[in-house]
């Protein structure tokens, strides 16, 4: 490991009687919720700290230059379903963020030939200057609070959070049944 430390947050005071009536210490049960403790948490703040940070830098928050990146990213035609699927965001806050880039000229929506309910969604030449200004600030967030864990430390928490996604889908299909 890069780090001495191999515990530096705890997630949760494991040593209160009342967690311990919940989660028996050494069972799968408290593995499990230490684990989504500190799952959540890290999302939180690094949530929060990058948009803090872009929002500062750039005036973009979260929704809007996650938004452009995936558009910019993503093989055309793009439509509001796609892009709901890829940012896993809902359709009322993701119609507000399309509304508010298309009205700042980031963004251009067209009517799909191909179903009349559906509209293809592209970057404009604007949107992709916020992509170019967003991206070095994300390099350096990301340099800077994962500059402790090794490459292979970063493959391996790649893989077991891609586990975990997976895992929340197929348990979202098994609750849609």
């Amino acid at each position: 490991m890069a780090s001495d430390d191999s515990n530096p947050v705890d997630p949760f005071d494991s040593s209160t009687p009342q967690y311990r009536a919940y989660f028996p210490e050494g069972s799968r049960d408290d593995v499990e919720f230490r684990l989504t403790r500190i799952l959540s948490l890290s999302a939180r703040r690094w949530g929060t700290h990058v948009e803090n940070r872009m929002l500062a830098a750039t005036g973009q928050s979260r929704s809007r230059w996650q938004t452009l990146f995936v558009l910019s990213v993503a093989p055309p035609p793009v439509t509001t379903s796609l892009l709901s699927a890829r940012l896993a965001i809902q359709w009322p806050p993701l119609i507000r963020t399309l509304n508010s880039l298309e009205a700042d000229g980031l963004i251009r929506r067209t009517e799909n030939p191909h179903d009349k309910r559906s509209r293809h969604i592209e970057i404009t030449p604007a949107g992709m200057e916020v992509v170019e200004q967003v991206q070095p600030i994300l390099s350096d967030i990301r340099s800077t609070v994962f500059a402790k864990l090794s490459e292979q430390e970063m493959e391996l928490a790649t893989r077991v959070l891609g586990m975990i996604v997976a895992g929340v889908g197929e348990a979202q299909d098994i609750g849609d049944d």
